[in-house]
């Protein structure tokens, strides 16, 4: 499966995406894949080409279009606490407008980031159209939860988090934040055996495996 390259403008630049669309005729529920740290690896195409092939169009933007230091150390070393009015946030909620404007999409939204990017779907999970929010170990924040009270009580729906036992760039205090926040809103799971990076460095474990089948019966529930 080939993906269609594209070019979006979001605010002061553009960025490359790539798109993966199913078989057949669409529209499709569509998802948002956030790269991690390493960028838009090969890994990340791989989840992008099985979420397609799951029936999902597949937004995947390569966050890193005009390098890794304007985008990553700007947002390490001026963002820790997950800023609702970031530059970087405004720029995917610009391009979750993009893909759910596309005659392919049929309007219901799922987003995935992990790491670096997994604080900004806590952010996104307060849009009222996305309805499938999954975050993999959030690196952000360096206290608390990676959100404000106030930001918290404006998500209405269920967030799905995949979290590593051992892992001390998001530590369970960060995980326990977060369910004291959303409550039962948060479909929590924590993996023993693992660290930080479920579907990089530990992509090949059983707990990956598990994680994904969740993530794929999340979307099959919230999507459908």
């Amino acid at each position: 499966m080939q993906p269609e390259l594209c070019a979006h403008a979001v605010g002061r630049r553009t960025i490359d995406v790539e798109y993966y669309r199913p078989a057949g005729r669409g529209p499709w529920p569509a998802v948002l894949l956030l790269h991690e740290m390493f960028g838009l690896t090969s890994q990340v195409r791989a989840d992008a080409r099985h979420l397609a092939r799951e029936g999902y169009l597949v937004m995947a933007p390569n966050l890193y279009t005009d390098g890794m230091r304007r985008y990553c150390m700007k947002f390490v070393f001026g963002s820790l606490q997950n800023r609702a009015d970031g530059e970087q946030l405004g720029e995917l909620h610009r391009l979750l407008d993009i893909l759910k404007a596309s005659p392919d999409c049929n309007g219901k939204l799922g987003v995935i980031g992990m790491c670096l990017t997994g604080g900004f779907v806590l952010q996104l999970a307060r849009r009222d159209d996305v309805a499938a929010p999954v975050v993999y170990h959030h690196a952000t924040s360096v206290r608390g939860s990676g959100l404000t009270d106030p930001e918290a009580a404006e998500i209405h729906g269920v967030v799905q988090g995949h979290f590593a036992a051992d892992d001390p760039i998001c530590p369970r205090s960060k995980i326990e934040a977060l369910g004291k926040q959303l409550g039962g809103k948060l479909d929590a799971h924590v993996y023993d055996g693992v660290g930080h990076g479920l579907r990089s460095q530990f992509r090949h474990t059983s707990q990956s495996a598990e994680a994904w089948d969740r993530t794929l019966a999340f979307f099959r529930e919230q999507l459908a």
